[in-house]
């Protein structure tokens, strides 16, 4: 699967899209070549009026046809701390605002040392930003190595 449509079906299965999100990627999945009835179903919804509750149910329709099941909760909040690095990694997050979001992060590093790069990227983002950056991509392999085979 292309690796960005494997990243937005990470998202979907984390809980992570909006519900006009999911219909898009639904329609870029059928695009791709991947079929089935869930997906075809979400694809024909509409993206300004499917409601959250009916979107969650048609990804856990859509996640069972393709053959995956549900993240953890755990592995759900990897997914949102990988989305985080990446934000970091593309310029999106400056390191003084990833350090107002650091919490989620917790779990995929040394607790010590990101309070320490916290209080500092708060207060001088710029003496911190290449150890930001190190960081996040740090994370981002953590979190793809411990979502191997999804």
């Amino acid at each position: 699967m292309d690796p960005v449509l494997r990243s937005r079906l990470l998202r979907l299965n984390a809980g992570l899209l909006l519900p006009d999100q999911a219909v898009w990627l639904a329609c870029d999945l059928l695009l791709a070549g991947y079929e089935t009835p869930a997906l075809v179903e979400l694809a024909g919804e509409s993206p300004t009026d499917l409601r959250g509750c009916d979107a969650e149910a048609l990804a856990d329709r859509v996640l069972a046809e393709l053959g995956t099941s549900r993240l953890s909760e755990e592995e759900s909040n990897w997914v949102e701390c990988r989305d985080l690095a990446l934000d970091v990694i593309s310029g999106e997050v400056s390191p003084d605002d990833w350090a107002y979001r650091l919490v989620p992060l917790r779990e995929l590093g040394d607790a010590d040392e990101l309070d320490e790069l916290r209080m500092i990227a708060i207060h001088d983002p710029a003496a911190v930003a290449d150890r930001v950056l190190r960081f996040a991509h740090e994370c981002v392999r953590i979190v793809d190595a411990r979502l191997t085979g999804w």
